[in-house]
């Protein structure tokens, strides 16, 4: 038992010395001090007065965080664990920070996070479904299965835990597996879109018509889920059902006018109908309600190709190259144009 106290003990010290280290940035992070959030206003004011507050370190650790403050929210975070060790959703704040600081070897601290949580707080099952979550990030599949089981010996009708149990076997590429633990997911809680919704992609690789109904079940649940949406609409396009597709994909568009990957997906069909204006027109809408979208540039250039347009399509191959310079399609069509 001493072991265990002193291991925790160390464990922690590491957490609040990563908490505080200054690893190279990606990109510069906002530094929300420049212009306060009000609530960043009000909860300094309250830790002027309680510096020691290791709950209202807590709370400003999540606005820093919401504000994209990752270095500051680890500060309070590292200061509220000093302060007490024995709250897991201090460890578990923290663990997104890092993920989603994103500098080098983050990951792997926002995993020792959890750890280190889980080995204080053994029987939490939030604890141990985070942990399980974060060591498929990190592709860790038999840790993750080993948590999850230790999870379903306590709760063995946890439905988050065969949720993240499908998730891994679905990485493993295991989708018999998968299949099994969405649905025992789904059955303990029918209210899980996310369950429902991969059990509908699962189906719809295997061109299985029982994907419709799984993503409706996804949709029951939340309505104005618009990647469900779109993938029942990729679904009856990879089965040539189009007119049911153009159906979903107008819903879509009427929910959201700039859903740019709408755009595209009804302007591949008429490509793929040699509709060459109609595929044209919607390529084009898609660049514009989404400028960065590459494979947009890249298919409104062919298209403008095989209408005889040169020079327009010159521009496009061009501009997608310019923004993927590794993108093969976009690199051999300026090729072959140019020549």
């Amino acid at each position: 038992m001493i072991r265990a106290i002193i291991f925790c003990t160390l464990s922690i010290s590491f957490i609040l010395l990563n908490a505080c280290k200054n690893d190279p940035k990606p990109q510069t992070t906002a530094n929300p001090t420049e212009q306060l959030d009000p609530e960043l206003a009000a909860l300094n004011s309250l830790l002027e007065k309680q510096p020691e507050n290791d709950s209202l370190l807590y709370q400003r650790g999540a606005v820093y965080f919401n504000l994209e403050g990752y270095d500051e929210a680890l500060k309070d975070l590292g200061n509220a664990i000093r302060l007490d060790s024995l709250q897991p959703p201090y460890y578990h704040l923290m663990a997104e920070v890092f993920l989603e600081y994103g500098r080098p070897n983050d990951s792997r601290r926002a995993l020792e996070v959890l750890q280190t949580a889980a080995r204080l707080f053994p029987d939490d099952i939030s604890t141990l479904l985070k942990l399980s979550k974060y060591q498929l990030i990190v592709q860790q599949h038999n840790e993750a299965l080993t948590t999850l089981d230790g999870v379903l010996r306590r709760e063995p009708q946890n439905a988050e835990a065969y949720f993240m149990a499908g998730r891994v076997a679905l990485d493993m590429k295991d989708t018999v597996h998968a299949i099994n633990m969405l649905k025992k997911s789904a059955q303990f809680n029918s209210d899980n879109a996310l369950a429902w919704r991969f059990l509908g992609r699962i189906y719809s690789e295997k061109n299985n018509p029982l994907a419709i109904q799984y993503f409706d079940n996804a949709l029951r649940v939340d309505s104005t889920d618009l990647a469900t949406r779109e993938f029942k609409a990729m679904f009856y396009k990879r089965r040539g059902e189009f007119d049911q597709a153009f159906a979903v994909y107008r819903d879509i568009i009427v929910r959201n006018p700039d859903y740019s990957n709408a755009y595209f997906d009804v302007g591949m069909i008429y490509l793929e109908l040699d509709s060459m204006q109609k595929a044209y027109d919607h390529f084009n809408i898609s660049i514009k309600t989404d400028p960065l979208f590459v494979m947009a540039y890249y298919y409104r250039g062919l298209t403008a190709e095989l209408m005889g347009n040169r020079e327009a399509a010159l521009a496009d191959y061009r501009q997608a190259n310019k923004m993927s310079p590794d993108y093969p399609e976009a690199k051999e069509a300026l090729q072959r144009l140019e020549k």
